[in-house]
């Protein structure tokens, strides 16, 4: 398991059981804490909290990988049929290798087996089961309750409904469609904060994709596009970073696929295409996405060579005299790029090559953490007494999370609230932009550190840093060793003394409580 955000995912579902009450303000940072907190992650957070308080970490990442077969088989009923076992899974492959590169305890998964199970339901409807499309109404109430991706249904059925419209005869099936796409409209609204709650996913995109994206690809690297990464590592990244480089060489097989499908006139092919042209620009223009990439263009590539399969077994697609054998050639192309990228990874591992920025620390099979979820040191600022908040600046807001696991009304000496966390939605752009100030470049003084920091109190915080970030800032380093007002109380080399966490509490904190002071000049050093 490794992302920050599960342990504020964590805490809230704590919250939500302890209250029987869904947040509507912001809880956990002190801030902006009157802020609006739209939280339609309840029921994700509810079910992670509730599995890990039974079965801990090994229970979250099993829950993550039933989810994640889930998704796939679902996806694998809707061609086991038309597709022989070893097509589909030279097919999938590649897509699942790109979705296995985003696979974290986050409430995306909830919103990937959402997305397949809307893709089931509508290849079912497309093969005479009209009854499935009913189900779309309840699976939307629970999707818009469990992440802000519900708007991805509506996307779908959306697209869906246009095939329906330009190619069906039957006018029933035409209006019945158009039916379920309004009450998926309504049932979008059945969530605790009505049209508010309906309506955020445009709120969230507004921010994140406009005229801050830069700033929020600071705070994000998950919200960096493809073209941001071509400029930044050129087509070397490409080679050297595994989900662009499955990316780049699925997307042209699966493009000639459906160019060869529409040619042919097969059914289906305006809905295909504007899935494919759809998340394609999502993928493009986040690689967060790339999970949504793997779920769709695999359903479309998969779904063309099994209608090409099954007209060529009747014999009526493919006739003896023609050159060009589309199954063939897109399985020999596969083959070789499964050649490739296998080749490619190995160099990776060899020469130990990781890009760095790209993509999340290296992935390890097993029921473990990550080595930067640092339990002792979130468990210590969480029982300091005398000061309740926090500025954390480790690996971004990423350590923030763990704090508020552990220090958010617990009952310790104090309930702790933090400068700003990984919620997007529910941390004014003015913070987030000062919680990068008050870290500030390498030249970055305590005085300018300071004057952030007063903005938002008259008390100062807790400072928590990663190691790493002090050593290449030593005139800050510098300035807190020597000051009067500030105390090292908490360092750690876990699991390195650079990945480790240095924490500073006020001088008159430590004088009040008898705080042991530690010294941290192997910094300097």
């Amino acid at each position: 398991m490794v992302n920050g955000d599960i342990w504020w995912h964590l805490r809230t579902g704590e919250y939500i059981l302890e209250t029987g009450s869904i947040p509507r303000a912001n809880l956990f940072s002190y801030t902006n804490p009157d802020s609006t907190w739209i939280d339609l992650h309840w029921l994700f957070q509810i079910a992670m909290a509730v599995t890990y308080e039974q079965f801990g970490t090994t229970g979250l990442v099993l829950f993550k990988s039933l989810i994640g077969g889930a998704v796939f088989g679902l996806l694998f009923l809707t061609v086991r049929q038309r597709l022989p076992g070893i097509l589909l899974a030279i097919c999938w492959l590649p897509f699942i290798w790109i979705y296995a590169g985003r696979y974290h305890v986050r409430p995306e998964m909830f919103s990937h087996f959402y997305l397949a199970f809307t893709l089931y339901i509508l290849h079912r409807h497309s093969v005479g089961d009209r009854q499935w499309i009913w189900l779309l109404i309840p699976l939307q109430i629970a999707w818009v309750n469990s992440q802000g991706l519900f708007i991805l249904e509506l996307c779908v059925l959306g697209a869906y409904s246009i095939d329906v419209q330009c190619c069906a005869k039957n006018r029933n099936k035409i209006n019945s469609i158009w039916a379920v796409v309004l009450l998926c409209l309504v049932a979008s609204l059945i969530n605790p904060y009505g049209l508010e709650g309906a309506l955020f996913p445009l709120e969230l995109l507004g921010k994140v994709g406009g005229d801050q994206r830069a700033f929020f690809q600071l705070l994000a690297g998950e919200t960096q596009g493809m073209a941001e990464f071509l400029a930044t590592y050129g087509l070397d990244g490409v080679v050297r970073s595994v989900t662009p480089r499955w990316m780049f060489l699925t997307a042209p097989i699966c493009i000639a696929a459906l160019v060869w499908s529409s040619i042919k006139r097969r059914e289906l092919v305006v809905y295909r295409w504007l899935l494919v042209l759809g998340f394609g620009y999502l993928a493009w223009n986040m690689n967060r996405n790339a999970s949504l990439y793997a779920i769709v263009w695999g359903f479309i590539l998969s779904g063309v060579l099994g209608d090409e399969v099954k007209n060529y077994n009747r014999g009526k697609s493919i006739a003896n005299e023609d050159a060009f054998n589309l199954t063939g050639f897109v399985s020999g192309l596969v083959l070789v790029f499964i050649g490739f990228s296998v080749l490619s990874s190995a160099v990776d591992i060899i020469e130990k090559k990781e890009m760095t920025g790209t993509h999340n620390p290296v992935r390890r099979a097993g029921f473990g953490e990550h080595s930067w979820y640092n339990h002792d040191a979130a468990r210590f600022v969480a029982n300091l007494p005398g000061i309740d908040d926090v500025y954390v600046h480790y690996n971004g807001t990423g350590f923030a999370g763990l704090v508020i696991y552990h220090g958010y009304a617990r009952g310790n000496a104090t309930s702790k609230r933090v400068f700003a966390d990984a919620r997007l939605e529910a941390n004014a752009l003015t913070v987030l932009k000062d919680f990068l100030a008050v870290i500030g470049d390498t030249n970055q003084s305590l005085e300018a550190m300071e004057l952030v920091l007063k903005k938002y109190s008259d008390t100062p915080p807790v400072l928590v840093f990663k190691n790493s970030d002090l050593m290449v800032r030593r005139k800050l380093l510098d300035g807190l060793i020597a000051s009067e007002n500030w105390r090292s109380v908490y360092l750690s080399s876990n699991p390195n003394l650079a990945a480790g966490i240095t924490v500073f509490v006020p001088d008159d904190v430590v004088q009040v409580h008898g705080l042991d002071i530690v010294s941290i000049a192997v910094l300097r050093r």
